[in-house]
């Protein structure tokens, strides 16, 4: 929503939009949230949604990756941010990784933890980051995977309007039983023309 006119409100505005809804806000990583982040990246119902493995990490390199992903240096280096709920509980973390400037195209990461599964937050942040990353960042592509068997993640990222651009076939192996991979992607001119 850019405007011709842009003073002082509006960048008030624009700023404070970007990252705080009604019902989240994306905030800095803090140190006492890794170890709620650490808890369920290593809980084994979600490593058998986002990994190729149900094998908990140790808690340092867990956490090592969510402090490499939320370093925020400026947008060179990709973004990640705690989910919170307006009191500050925190819900999970999403991120823009893998940025590459040339084409000007970033991975998404996401993580809702706990009960906080299933309400709908997920949706939300990810629209949040993907205008932060189109319209902050001047990102033009996002990009993502997704197992195939994740349906509540494949329509969470429909909603948000990611297509599926390929599949990397048999990819994962879980239960016994080789599984797909999708790859999905949001194009900045796309996210504009729902605007």
């Amino acid at each position: 929503m850019a405007s011709d006119i842009w003073n002082t409100e509006n960048a008030q505005d624009y700023g404070i939009n970007l990252l705080i809804s009604e019902h989240i806000r994306l905030r800095e990583l803090q140190e006492e949230d890794l170890a709620f982040l650490t808890q369920w990246w290593n809980s084994p119902e979600f490593m058998a949604l986002q990994g190729n493995l149900v094998l908990p990490h140790p808690v340092t390199e867990a956490a090592e990756l969510f402090k490499s992903r939320s370093i925020n240096r400026g947008t060179t280096d990709g973004v990640g941010l705690s989910i919170t709920l307006p009191d500050d509980t925190l819900i999970g973390h999403t991120a823009l990784y893998e940025y590459n400037a040339p084409a000007r195209s970033a991975e998404l990461m996401i993580m809702i933890g706990g009960s906080n599964v299933g309400q709908g937050y997920g949706t939300m942040a990810i629209k949040m980051i993907i205008d932060y990353g189109f319209r902050e960042m001047g990102l033009n592509r996002i990009g993502l995977n997704v197992w195939a068997y994740n349906e509540r993640a494949l329509r969470t990222f429909n909603r948000a309007g990611f297509r599926e651009e390929g599949r990397v076939r048999q990819a994962g192996f879980h239960d016994g039983s080789f599984h797909d991979k999708i790859i999905m992607g949001l194009l900045a001119k796309e996210y504009f023309s729902t605007k």
